[in-house]
């Protein structure tokens, strides 16, 4: 068995985990998925009813959608800049 103690350092663990996945999710979404992925792990694990634990499962999963929307914003931006680009090198063989 896992004595009080450490379950409450997993449980912090996890609370501090999901806030720095939360805190780089805007700016780095790599760092946000190896952080909030891993406290959201723990904080499953980890769950006996206690608010930290349920504190870090609820911000990892925010920071994973915003880094997950990251993401795909930053995917379809670099789509769309890169077709952009060869339409106006088309254009510009054409006159």
């Amino acid at each position: 068995m896992i004595k009080e103690s450490n379950r409450k350092k997993l449980c912090v663990s996890s609370l501090v985990l999901g806030i720095v996945g939360l805190v780089f999710s805007f700016m780095l979404p790599i760092v946000s998925y190896a952080c909030a992925i891993p406290g959201l792990i723990i904080g499953i694990k980890k769950r006996k009813k206690n608010y930290s634990s349920s504190a870090g499962i609820s911000l990892s999963i925010v920071a994973i959608s915003i880094a997950l929307i990251n993401s795909v914003l930053g995917i379809i931006m670099t789509v769309k800049m890169f077709f952009s680009d060869k339409d106006k090198s088309d254009d510009e063989d054409d006159e």
